[in-house]
Order: C-alpha cells, then structure tokens, then sequence
C-alpha cells in the first residue's frame, strides 16, 4: 500500500521548489544588479538541487510500492526499473537520467554546471519536468480513489 500521504507532500513539495526557481528565474532576468544577480543563480541551483532531491523521494516510494526496492541501487537502477515497470516513458527517463547527471556535478561540487547551462537545461525540458509532476498527481488521484 503505497503512503499517499508522502507522496502529497513530495507533490506539495515540488510544486513549491519549481514555483521558487520560476520567480528567481523571473526576477534574474528583470534584474541587472551583479550580487543581486549571484544571489538568485545561488537560489536557482539550490532550487534544481531540490527538484531531484524530490524526484529521488518519489522513485524511492514508487519502487516500494512495486516491490521492487532496494537500498544498494543507485539512482540510475530506480530510474530504469520504473521505466521498465511503465512509470514513466523513455523520453521521461531520458530526461531524468540526463537531470541525474546534473544533480550529481551540482551535489559533489565537481565540473559544476554554469547558471547558463542549468537556464538552458530548464528552458528545453520544462514539459517535461511539468510532465513528471503530472504523473506524480496521476498516481496519488489514483491511490486516494
């Protein structure tokens, strides 16, 4: 029996994190001020920091919830086998598997990603980090029935 309270708020969670880096993203580009501007991409990578952090918490209860949880695999294993067991597409595992990589240079402070790069990541793949949420809010509206 999957905990549907967890996952309302790792929903309520996410939607908070992504709602925080549209404003920062909002206010970087209305804002010419050089340590405004260092602040907010601070703000902006902690906020994709969060977002897989969260991302990392629904994998976990989705891979309970199938049995087929494991604490030695890695992030990599979990996003294959629920793309395997139809939780998310090939173009959704595609996607978090490349936001994977990411959060690792970001989280191990090795190659850090620029802003401009992490802007450009967000910018190309904002349905489909919408579309993550939507399958999260899909699987509790299915769960509370």
């Amino acid at each position: 029996m999957m905990n549907t309270d967890r996952l309302y708020d790792i929903i309520k969670n996410i939607r908070e994190t992504l709602s925080l880096m549209d404003k920062a993203i909002k206010v970087l580009n209305e804002t010419s001020d050089d340590g405004m501007r260092e602040i907010i991409m601070s703000s902006i990578k902690q906020s994709f920091l969060e977002y897989f952090i969260l991302i990392e918490n629904y994998t976990s209860l989705c891979l309970k919830e199938l049995k087929l949880y494991k604490i030695s695999d890695d992030m990599d294993k979990s996003l294959i086998k629920l793309y395997q067991n139809n939780i998310f597409s090939e173009d959704i595992y595609n996607f978090l598997n490349q936001y994977r990589k990411y959060r690792n240079r970001i989280a191990h402070v090795y190659k850090q990603p620029s802003t401009e790069e992490i802007l450009t990541f967000i910018n190309e793949n904002r349905e489909n980090i919408n579309e993550v949420v939507d399958i999260m809010i899909s699987m509790y509206k299915e769960k509370i029935k």
